[in-house]
């Protein structure tokens, strides 16, 4: 991503995180590097004063939902996280160079909207990348322990039990009850392109 001064953050105010992966590398969802990730994640769920509470590993990246006081709790807490999990992987891939080439993008959750539409995202974005059927959970994500849905997801058909990393649990306001406003979540609600969001947008158009 270029390098554009990053905006501004409010205490309460959560990010949205996109992690890409070096173009030409293995999938992170399939063989060890899904359990390398998940087991980055877990160790990193809450440190350095940021939380991560929700979220998606795809094939070249990963998306996160992180509560943090101020852009520096970020920046440190990103490169906790980070670079470890480069260096598992690069050990598992036998490999040597960069991993996540790029600078982490984020975004800025302050209105309930917003909030509800990255939680969508985060917790759907297999089914937008075609990795996941529309009425099936994210067995790559948080979502078989998500609490928002409108009904509890069966993951009765999957062969094994979900193994999920260890997220820490939401203290913002805008990630426990102002997105819930608009609506729990429907298990067949697919992610938008763009989850800012937008005046006078309502709860029918969330739902589309």
């Amino acid at each position: 991503m270029p390098h554009r001064k990053r905006s501004a953050k409010k205490r309460g105010e959560p990010l949205h995180i996109t992690v890409r992966l070096a173009d030409g590398l293995p999938s992170l969802r399939r063989g060890g590097a899904r359990k390398v990730v998940l087991a980055a994640l877990s160790a990193s769920s809450d440190r350095h004063e940021k939380r991560i509470i929700h979220y998606t590993v795809q094939g070249h990246h990963l998306h996160l939902l992180v509560e943090a006081d101020d852009r520096e709790c970020v920046a440190c807490a990103m490169n906790a996280l980070l670079s470890p999990l480069a260096r598992a992987l690069n050990m598992l891939w036998g490999r040597r160079g960069k991993v996540f080439p790029e600078r982490d993008h984020d975004e800025v959750i302050s209105t309930p909207t917003q909030a509800r539409n990255a939680l969508r995202y985060v917790r759907q974005n297999g089914k937008k990348h075609g990795a996941v059927s529309p009425s099936s959970i994210d067995l790559c994500s948080s979502a078989s322990v998500f609490e928002g849905w409108m009904e509890l997801p069966s993951i009765a058909l999957v062969p094994t039990a979900p193994v999920v990393a260890a997220v820490a649990p939401a203290s913002t306001w805008l990630l426990t009850i102002g997105w819930r406003r608009l609506g729990l979540l429907d298990i067949r609600e697919l992610p938008i392109a763009k989850h800012a969001g937008r005046p006078g947008a309502n709860v029918a158009e969330l739902r589309r």
